[in-house]
């Protein structure tokens, strides 16, 4: 049971760690707010409304889904903590603070491919594209 529940949080982060990474630094800051962003990727109103809107609902999910992480994590240390370990329980909820983690994963992905619906996959791989430059003039100066 220990071998499968460590083979299965492997694979989790395996799979959606890079995605998670992704969504996160891609989706640091209202970056549809910055003029020369909105000039390159040609930006309306429209989209620039709908995007805030996603982001504003992502945000406040994201907020519960971290607490939530925070409580699972606080509960697995006071389990581990404690001198009578059973190990049952810990690996319970060490299931439960991974599935929270995993659930706040899923939504800063879900808030990724929200932002390709809104501005298309052309406009999408070009935002990408200035994230990769801003990273890596970034790097450059240190």
């Amino acid at each position: 049971m220990l071998k499968k529940s460590v083979w299965l949080g492997a694979l989790f982060f395996v799979v959606f760690l890079p995605a998670t990474m992704a969504a996160a630094g891609l989706m640091h800051g209202m970056w549809w707010n910055d003029r020369s962003i909105v000039a390159e990727l040609e930006l309306q109103d429209a989209e620039k409304k709908e995007l805030e809107e996603r982001y504003i609902e992502s945000r406040r999910k994201m907020i519960e889904q971290k607490s939530e992480v925070e409580r699972q994590r606080f509960e697995l240390d006071l389990l581990l903590g404690s001198p009578d370990v059973d190990r049952q329980k810990i690996m319970t909820r060490f299931d439960s603070l991974e599935q929270a983690r995993a659930e706040l994963s899923r939504t800063r992905f879900e808030m990724l491919l929200e932002v390709r619906k809104i501005i298309g996959p052309e406009r999408f791989q070009g935002l990408k594209n200035m994230h990769r430059d801003k990273r890596r003039k970034s790097r450059e100066r240190y």
